[in-house]
């Protein structure tokens, strides 16, 4: 098979919808074997369905809360017991907190939930993969442009994705040695099931959804498949002497005043 990451097994993380998804789908059609990973395990297989329908490729399905040290051990274990390693690492799985209070009236639990997923799950996932991870491999965390700007009532998200930019370029200096490289994608706001769920709270979905593409000078939001083919040229050899870095893909939004 030929493809830009053909004959890599890929683990991706939080792969039941959105990017996640979007990056499972990707990787297979450039050949890849794909390990769809998320908490709830039907939106795995959904995962893994669209794999097939798209690339033809068969994609694994397993149940994973990043959240869950011991679990993301089992798992990891797991999969390269079954496929012989892993080759990349997508480390995508997060979360905010819906109903956006302020950091005054953010709770521990909240704080520390946030934290253990968007941040220590990601250190668990990445460790217990670079047990497996040969030379020539490659993890790619997601980040957002909340690593670099911050946001009214959304301060624990905020605080863990630049935890996640530190942390990326911390991992790339203590693996470089082994042959690997770690880089973080920064979306934008996107188009995601996620997204479209707190639209359709909304009062007016309409004006809502102008005001999210509004906040891009690109004057709309981003693709799943947009953040995915980032993320497949990070785990690619084409990006072979690219380690440590963000690649903001935003729209511009960072960078208007």
């Amino acid at each position: 098979m030929s493809g830009r990451v053909a004959g890599k097994v890929a683990l991706v993380t939080g792969a039941g919808t959105g990017i996640g998804r979007a990056a499972c789908v990707r990787l297979a059609q450039e050949g890849a074997t794909v390990v769809a990973s998320s908490r709830t395990l039907a939106h795995a297989q959904e995962t893994a369905a669209e794999v097939e329908r798209a690339s033809g490729a068969a994609a694994l399905a397993v149940a994973l809360d990043v959240g869950d040290r011991e679990t993301v051990d089992r798992v990891v274990d797991e999969v390269a017991g079954r496929h012989g390693r892993i080759d990349i690492v997508v480390a995508n799985a997060g979360f905010t907190l819906a109903h956006a209070p302020s950091l005054m009236d953010t709770t521990d639990e909240e704080w520390e939930r946030v934290f253990r997923v968007n941040v220590t799950g990601m250190f668990s996932t990445c460790r217990a993969a670079l047990r497996h991870m040969p030379a020539g491999g490659a993890i790619v965390t997601i980040g957002s442009i909340n690593s670099f700007v911050a946001w009214e009532n959304d301060g624990a998200y905020t605080a863990s994705k630049g935890a996640v930019l530190q942390f990326t370029r911390a991992l790339a200096l203590d693996v470089v040695a082994r042959g690997i490289r770690v880089n973080t994608v920064c979306p934008g706001v996107i188009d995601t099931p996620l997204t479209r769920e707190f639209l359709d709270r909304a009062e007016d979905p309409e004006a809502l959804a102008a005001e999210y593409g509004a906040v891009a000078p690109m004057n709309r939001m981003g693709t799943p498949e947009e953040i995915a083919n980032c993320i497949l040229f990070l785990a690619s050899d084409e990006a072979s002497f690219v380690t440590g870095t963000s690649l903001i893909a935003d729209g511009g939004t960072v960078i208007r005043p």
